[in-house]
């Protein structure tokens, strides 16, 4: 039996390091423990040798500000401060020396808040920050690459917030975070990491510092620890590089281009050193002796969570919805999330959007959004439904939208294998005629209000659009053309005024359909789309006719047959009606959605001797009452039938037409039969007196 089954299926949300990730981002204050530890060995190269001193000047170590207070410091041996670096000497040491220290430091959450447009490029730097714009061995912000590249993400720009994001976005995007040893064991130039594409931290924020300082603009190298819930690390909490950078009046801003935080950096960051350049050592070792190497080891950081406490606020508010809510198999489909900043300086959020597999993100499913003070922004991703599903199922997809603090909201839509596959073409034409709209001010100011007479119409039908377009600006709008499946009209339209169109449609491909408004002239450019199914004519098919083709009389046997649905449109109003000779069967159904089996018992006796032909009629209607019909013919025969079978036979018929007969003639034909019968006995009983 075929039989073609609707099941409902939500497809969930593949696994993310955003919907996996730890409560320490969006925490108010961590509590971090950190122990730092190193030695050196002295290493004779005669009998004849004696050390004096040793020093070592340690500059990674913690101090307070913004977003760090430290709660306990203690540093073995004892040491002193001296040139932001931790000083300590050993006079006549022995074979070895360690040093270190342990640190408990809360962090914040926190951001410098910049309220107010900082003009591009910066003039009248102070003497202090001026020389965080000269170029460096590592960060070369004189390569001529670098510059031009620079230059032309800058170009037109007078908003210094606006020019730093646009530099970080783009190191964030076209740089690979690459663990080979290329960039993991030496740290490479700015000039290497932009001609290869490839980095860590260290490479993706000395280009990132390098194009800034090639615009004028300040920026540090600052070295600490920070945390990572990432697979390519073998412990969470680890050595870590980014940047901060200066903006006049407010001082330096903290931008981690690796971690997608720009303008802050979250409570896991801990800071340790600040560089011009991101080869400075964090320790310089100096001795006086005689016949003696000093065999440096590196530094060792122990960095362990003791406290977690508080939530950071949201500063954003966030919603997604997507264009269509039912697309067909293969089709795309436009995600919008909208974005306000709550907040009255500015906020820059990374979001990553979260989705099923079988759901293809046209670019990267990572963006960065800057938001000046109280700004309202849409951002969009054209999305690809798989075109491999199964055409009995209605499919849900969840789409979720998840910045870096945990903010998430969520958003569904349907497909099957009916719905309208829309084309990238499409889609983006959608796209881009909402930015149009955006862009045009005075389109918010017009109105358009559509009806169509019927949603659902066969092809053979038309159906009427009407549309009302209002004007409820305050300007004269000339020259306004609207358009409708090649259907155009040009009017002015005054203020408070409306305009009245009609359009028709007819002649139309079936299935399901969207059609766009169109109302476009230098000042407005507005769309309204117009969704409406248009059916093809009901058809049924009789098929998989199963029936003995003979039986014999004391037989009982089965005819099946299937009723294939083989439109899209929904036959209605169906009456089955199977004829033979002796035999009549009619099914009433209302409407066939699906394919359907009908099974008939039937006695070989109740057939006639030889070939019984059986018809299969079935009429339908579609929504508006018009008629078809489809027939199946085929034949059963009768065989071995006795002459006491065939006598049999004969009464079945004879009954069978007297069924047919009406009652008065019925009586008479009975009656004469009566006395034929009654006579041929008296014939009889008179033979046999005479013998």
């Amino acid at each position: 039996m075929k039989k073609r089954l609707l099941f409902f299926l939500v497809i969930f949300l593949v696994n993310s390091v955003y919907a996996q990730q730890d409560n320490l981002y969006n925490s108010q204050n961590l509590v971090v423990n950190i122990d730092v530890s190193s030695e050196a060995v002295l290493k004779p190269t005669s009998s004849n040798y004696n050390v004096m001193y040793v020093t070592v000047n340690l500059s990674h170590f913690p101090y307070e500000n913004l977003n760090q207070e430290i709660i306990n410091f203690e540093v073995s041996p004892e040491a002193d401060m001296e040139n932001n670096a931790i000083f300590f000497r050993w006079d006549n040491p022995d074979e070895k020396i360690d040093f270190g220290y342990n640190a408990r430091i809360r962090t914040g959450n926190n951001i410098i808040k910049i309220r107010e447009k900082i003009p591009f490029p910066l003039k009248n730097l102070p003497d202090e920050v001026k020389q965080f714009t000269k170029p460096g061995e590592i960060i070369d912000s004189d390569n001529k690459e670098v510059v031009r590249l620079a230059s032309r993400l800058a170009e037109g720009e007078d908003d210094l917030y606006v020019v730093v994001h646009k530099i970080a976005e783009w190191t964030k995007n076209n740089i690979e975070y690459n663990l080979s040893t290329l960039t993991a064991e030496v740290s490479q130039s700015a000039s290497w990491v932009l001609e290869n594409r490839q980095g860590v931290c260290d490479e993706l924020t000395s280009l990132f510092i390098a194009m800034l300082r090639s615009l004028g603009i300040p920026g540090k190298f600052i070295s600490g620890v920070s945390y990572t819930n990432s697979t390519l690390f073998p412990q969470n909490w680890g050595s870590h590089g980014w940047a901060e950078i200066y903006f006049p009046g407010y001082g330096w801003v903290p931008y981690d281009v690796t971690f997608g935080e720009f303008g802050y950096v979250d409570p896991t960051h801990v800071k340790l050193k600040e560089s011009f350049d991101s080869n400075e050592p964090s320790a310089q070792y100096r001795w006086v002796a005689k016949n003696v190497e000093l065999e440096t080891k590196g530094i060792n950081i122990d960095t362990s969570l003791e406290e977690m406490y508080g939530t950071a606020k949201d500063s954003i508010k966030l919603n997604i919805g997507v264009l269509k809510q039912n697309v067909g198999f293969g089709s795309y489909n436009l995600i919008e999330v909208t974005l306000e900043n709550l907040e009255d300086y500015y906020i820059s959020s990374e979001l990553y959007l979260s989705r099923p597999k079988e759901l293809e993100i046209n670019g990267n499913a990572f963006v960065n959004v800057l938001l000046k003070p109280n700004e309202k922004k849409n951002v969009f991703w054209i999305a690809k439904l798989t075109e491999d599903l199964d055409a009995n199922f209605i499919y849900t997809f969840p789409i979720m939208v998840i910045t870096l603090n945990g903010l998430t909201k969520s958003v569904s839509f349907k497909s099957t294998i009916t719905d309208i596959v829309y084309s990238f073409e499409e889609i983006n034409n959608i796209l881009e005629q909402k930015k149009e709209e955006e862009e045009k001010v005075y389109s918010r100011d017009v109105g358009i209000d559509c009806n169509i007479d019927k949603e659902e119409f066969y092809a053979y039908e038309k159906a009427l659009l009407q549309c009302k377009i209002k004007n409820t600006g305050n300007i004269f709008l000339e020259n306004l053309r609207s358009c409708f499946e090649n259907q155009c009209e040009e009017f002015d339209l005054g203020i408070t005024q409306e305009k009245n169109l009609n359009f028709s449609l007819e002649e139309l491909e079936e299935g399901k359909k969207e059609s766009v408004l169109s109302l476009r002239n230098a000042d407005v450019s507005k769309a309204e789309y117009i969704g409406y199914d248009v059916l093809d004519r009901p058809e049924i098919k009789i098929k998989d006719v199963e029936f003995p083709e003979s039986v014999n009389y004391e037989d009982s046997f089965t005819i099946e047959f299937l009723l294939s649905k083989e439109s899209k449109s929904i036959p209605k109003n169906v009456v089955i009606n199977v004829l033979q000779n002796n035999f009549e069967k009619i099914w009433d159904v209302k409407e066939l959605p699906n394919d359907r089996l009908f099974v008939l018992r039937l006695r070989a006796k109740d057939l006639g001797k030889g070939t019984n032909e059986f018809n299969v009629i079935v009429d339908y209607e579609d929504g508006n009452g018009m008629t078809y019909e489809t027939k199946e013919t085929f034949s059963v025969e009768l065989v071995n039938v006795t002459l006491i079978q065939n006598i049999m036979l004969v009464f079945n018929q004879l009954a069978f037409n007297l069924e047919k007969i009406p009652s008065q003639l019925f009586l008479y034909i009975f009656a004469s039969i009566v006395v034929v019968f009654f006579i041929g006995m008296w014939s009889a009983f008179k033979k046999r007196i005479q013998r």
